[in-house]
């Protein structure tokens, strides 16, 4: 059914049973002790499986060796009615993703809106479908991210901090009766204040949800007192009836309180702009200072955020991020060292560097500065953040120009034609840059070949490497 390899939780247990002549209920002990890692039981499991196997004539390496693999496999594995409803829902979720990207995306960020690695990590996915994240907008945004039209998303204004559902309706019903607000004054007046109160207009200037109205976000930000004033007067006048003496009938009622003008005040710099939209929700939405870099992170990382992974001893992890929360420690020869936190477009990570290479690299370990880190990882983790001790940090600025990493290709040479040789050619040479180009092949006997093309050098961006994976495979185009 399944060609050999063990695919349901019913297979470890028909495993159990032929090899090791456990009764049904034994064997479905061995696998709930498995799944739930409840290494007693298992290991007293383990002891009969193999004792099992032995009197069946099964040799003790033999045995020892099933036990590993159905061992490794119970730890993620689902019994055949879940793989059934996940594939189900898989092939569901992949086909509105293909054919209603904006509404799959905005149901998706809707669903996240309260984790902010995810929102990054789902607006980055947006940007690579080449969807418009709108930032947030009180003359078009709704409380969830909706869809604008086929390219084009708005931002879910529930996603701001301090600003509350109760708000937002109440928001959303004044724009329907009124049409879009103009001014901050005019947005004031409509609303029932004891709900939008001046924390919840700080937070929608300060991310520039009010940007569409006038004046800057400094302007505007100074004025919500003044405002808040303004309104609450104009609304007692309005349940007086204390009309001004120069209304007109083609005129709304303008009420005997003047309305008072902006503040003259210099608006916020990018980077105070872009610290208020961090602040308030927990990501930088008009100019990620990241997502210039993230066809480089996504080439160069092979640290993956969504799944839970358990690192092999040893081996190298690489991720870019910016540098936040830096703290200086000292190690016990009294030489400096350095932990700092790396914020990166689908999470965080802990980094730890020793003495010597934070002095190779003092300027670039700075607060905000975007790094590219490859280190090792450490057995502990603190709220699924891993923890990543440094062995060589590089400037993201430094990595998006070096880009002299090799292409790699693994191609079916059975399966070419002369023409599909040209075109690969021709593909490349409008490619063309630094990086080295490696074609793997494998000859029947499953030897592997590898022939470096010597004439041209290519590039390793994005863009080369989805024509190439569109051509040739995901797995089979890689960057070393």
């Amino acid at each position: 059914e399944t060609y050999g390899i063990i695919v349901y939780q019913e297979q470890v247990m028909q495993i159990a049973n032929k090899i090791a002549d456990f009764s049904l209920a034994q064997a479905d002990i061995m696998r709930r002790a498995m799944g739930k890692k409840q290494k007693s039981l298992m290991a007293g499991q383990k002891k009969e499986f193999i004792n099992g196997a032995v009197n069946k004539n099964i040799s003790q390496k033999k045995a020892e060796s099933i036990y590993g693999l159905v061992e490794k496999f119970a730890q993620y594995g689902f019994n055949k009615s879940h793989s059934t409803a996940y594939a189900y829902v898989a092939y569901q979720t992949a086909y509105l993703k293909t054919h209603h990207p904006a509404e799959f995306m905005a149901a998706n960020l809707t669903s996240e809106m309260n984790s902010t690695s995810r929102v990054v990590t789902l607006i980055n996915e947006c940007r690579k479908l080449k969807l418009i994240v709108h930032p947030p907008d009180v003359n078009e945004s709704h409380i969830i991210f909706k869809p604008l039209d086929e390219k084009t998303i708005s931002f879910g204004l529930k996603a701001i901090k301090n600003v509350g559902t109760k708000a937002l309706e109440n928001i959303l019903a004044a724009r329907k009766e009124h049409g879009s607000f103009k001014t901050l004054f005019d947005f004031c007046v409509t609303l029932d204040l004891r709900l939008v109160n001046r924390k919840v207009l700080e937070s929608l200037v300060a991310t520039g949800a009010m940007d569409s109205l006038e004046g800057t976000r400094g302007q505007k930000f100074q004025a919500v007192e003044t405002v808040l004033k303004y309104a609450q007067q104009t609304q007692i006048e309005k349940e007086d009836d204390q009309c001004s003496l120069f209304d007109s009938e083609a005129s709304e009622i303008s009420y005997v309180h003047k309305i008072p003008s902006l503040p003259d005040v210099s608006d916020w710099s990018e980077t105070e702009k872009l610290d208020r939209e961090k602040e308030l929700m927990g990501f930088y939405l008009t100019g990620h200072p990241l997502l210039k870099y993230a066809d480089e992170l996504e080439n160069f990382s092979n640290f993956d955020f969504t799944e839970h992974n358990e690192y092999e001893h040893g081996k190298i992890l690489k991720l870019g991020g910016m540098i936040q929360d830096v703290r200086h420690h000292f190690d016990k020869k009294n030489q400096q060292m350095v932990f700092f936190s790396l914020d990166c477009l689908g999470g965080k990570a802990d980094i730890l560097v020793f003495h010597d290479l934070f002095n190779k690299h003092r300027s670039l370990i700075q607060e905000e500065q975007l790094v590219f880190i490859k280190g090792r990882p450490t057995t502990r983790m603190e709220n699924d953040t891993p923890k990543i001790i440094a062995e060589d940090i590089l400037s993201l600025e430094e990595l998006q120009h070096r880009n002299t990493d090799a292409v790699n290709v693994l191609i079916e040479v059975d399966k070419m034609k002369v023409d599909d040789v040209d075109a690969l050619y021709t593909l490349a040479t409008k490619h063309s840059g630094n990086s080295p180009l490696l074609f793997h092949i494998h000859d029947e006997e499953g030897r592997n070949y590898r022939i470096l093309a010597k004439r041209l050098k290519v590039s390793s961006n994005n863009s080369f490497l989805s024509k190439l994976k569109d051509l040739y495979g995901n797995d089979n185009v890689w960057i070393n």
